[in-house]
């Protein structure tokens, strides 16, 4: 009865934070890159099985919610409910030319819950940020056949969000299968506005706003070759592409007299992806693995429109390593070390130039007393962009907080 009580906290702890962000995080910047600008703004999809991030279509634990395949799910102890919260703290700085700036975001990452429904089915139910726009450009232009000059001033806030429910099947003892059904929220909002020469207020505003709503899914799924105590496990993962329902209000100003407002409803494209993922796993201590997404963005569209985006390929490696043998007795021989690097080549292409991610990451998972959870923590280092042609270079460092906690069900207490 005391784990049945402690469970309806958690959950209900959960619902009031699905519902408060729901609410939040379509008015929050969860970034403040200047390519936050292009295409449906940065992407905030980060692999949730741990906060390295990194080579997830493969990975199976019992005490882990991995969301990218859900075929891993089916994997879940059965004594286990599982709750998880995750928040990021990104530091970046931007360069291009002889200018630099320095940005800090602190955002949500993650809230997620789930467990093992009967034997070889495992549920769970998430919800990440999926898009952001946190830009803010401005740029003194000559007049065009004058010798004025004018200021135009670029802003977009926003994002959108998904939230997800996973379910995870064991068909056979080597072969899983899993769905993602997934509901994808938020709005988009993106002001212009030009402010003439020794000017105080906008001559001319442009505000766009896109408010979306709208389903999708994925599948994957997971074979386990065994070797004694060890193991290979090969991952792969499908989405189709679907168009996501928005509506979308335009609002022209003219010197402060609205000249143009409009709500026309359409249709966005989320893209078609594949992945594969190869993980080896020596023992309880030892995991190994590496990923390959690719993202077919460049047949989607929007309002019918061409994106005039470009597919996107991303390359992961991961090693994690559980230092706890069942046997430890000292602090650093209970924690479990993650490390990380991947090469993103981007969904976007500006001057010419495509916009290309890459970085490595390390962190820690420190368990909790009597085995209910753990804290992970991860360090992330990268590179978005380049400085050449004229374009921004951002440097960045992201500090991943996660907190896992463990609720015991089914456990039959002995009394001496």
């Amino acid at each position: 009865m005391k784990s049945l009580k402690s469970v309806g906290k958690i959950c209900f702890l959960t619902v009031i934070g699905v519902i408060y962000m729901s609410s939040d995080l379509s008015a929050q910047n969860n970034t403040s890159s200047p390519y936050s600008y292009y295409g449906y703004g940065e992407l905030m999809t980060q692999d949730i099985i741990n906060p390295t991030g990194m080579a997830s279509l493969s990975y199976s634990d019992g005490s882990v919610l991995n969301i990218n395949n859900p075929a891993a799910l089916s994997q879940l102890d059965s004594l286990k409910f599982i709750f998880q919260f995750g928040m990021t703290a990104k530091f970046s700085k931007l360069n291009q030319g002889n200018d630099d700036d320095t940005f800090n975001d602190l955002n949500f990452s993650k809230l997620a819950f789930g467990f093992r429904a009967a034997p070889g089915y495992g549920i769970a139910v998430s919800l990440t940020p999926y898009t952001s726009l946190g830009y803010d450009i401005t740029s003194r232009e000559l007049v065009e056949g004058g010798t004025n000059y004018f200021t135009r001033s670029l802003k977009g806030t926003g994002g959108l969000n998904q939230l997800v429910f996973s379910n995870g099947f064991r068909l056979t003892k080597n072969l899983s299968l899993g769905v993602n059904g997934i509901y994808i929220f938020g709005n988009n909002t993106r002001d212009e506005s030009i402010i003439p020469q020794g000017g105080s207020s906008a001559s001319y505003m442009n505000t766009t706003k896109l408010i979306s709503t709208g389903l999708n899914f994925n599948v994957g799924a997971q074979y386990q070759f065994n070797f004694v105590d060890n193991s290979i496990v090969l991952g792969v993962k499908y989405q189709p592409q679907i168009g996501v329902r928005a509506k979308r209000k335009i609002e022209v100003l003219n010197m402060g007299t609205i000249k143009y407002n409009d709500t026309d409803r359409g249709r966005y494209d989320v893209p078609e992806i594949y992945g594969v993922s190869l993980g080896m796993k020596k023992g309880k201590q030892l995991w190994v693995g590496a990923d390959y997404l690719l993202e077919k963005w460049s047949e989607t569209k929007k309002f019918e429109k061409e994106n005039q985006l470009v597919d996107r390929s991303k390359f992961s490696l991961a090693t994690i390593y559980n230092a706890n043998d069942g046997y430890a007795t000292k602090f650093f021989k209970k924690l479990t070390y993650r490390f990380g690097a991947f090469y993103d080549t981007g969904y976007m292409m500006v001057r010419d130039e495509r916009i290309k991610t890459k970085g490595f990451s390390f962190g820690v998972g420190m368990p909790l007393s009597r085995g209910k959870g753990m804290i992970n923590m991860s360090f992330e280092f990268g590179q978005m962009g380049l400085t050449s042609n004229n374009l921004v270079r951002e440097d960045f460092g992201r500090i991943n907080l996660e907190l896992n906690l463990f609720e015991n069900w089914f456990i039959k207490r002995k009394y001496h």
